[in-house]
């Protein structure tokens, strides 16, 4: 499992479930929860580096950067302040095409010291996956 907590409020997001190409995304907490299964394919690696990425920045960095999974069900940027407050921005999609289609997006604080932590438990779940 991998869980990033906002340090600004309640919420969460977990990933879990990885096995072959699939993997679970929760977000709960502070008035809202969701949850889909996401189609990594390939992606899955990509968003490991996504997250090694952020962490390998040694100091607070400029501009957006981001992350979807292959169908678009699942997407993750994160922006970083200069005093080291990163904000992830997440979009669940589900039953893309249906009636009853469905799309979350939200916010979640975390702080710069915390990005390492992040994809070193990155690193660990993407790696020990049924794959």
């Amino acid at each position: 499992m991998l869980s990033i907590r906002s340090t600004s409020s309640h919420r969460e997001v977990i990933l879990s479930q990885h096995r072959d190409e699939y993997f679970r995304v929760e977000l709960k907490g502070f008035e809202v929860s969701a949850a889909t299964s996401v189609w990594a394919y390939t992606d899955a690696n990509g968003l490991n580096r996504f997250f090694q990425e952020l962490a390998s920045f040694s100091k607070p960095w400029q501009g957006q950067r981001s992350w979807a999974s292959i169908e678009q069900d699942f997407s993750l940027s994160a922006t970083c302040t200069s005093l080291g407050s990163v904000t992830f921005r997440l979009e669940l999609h589900g039953l893309q095409g249906a009636p009853e289609e469905w799309r979350v997006e939200a916010g979640l604080v975390t702080d710069f010291g915390q990005l390492e932590q992040i994809a070193k438990n990155a690193g660990a779940f993407f790696n020990a996956s049924g794959t």
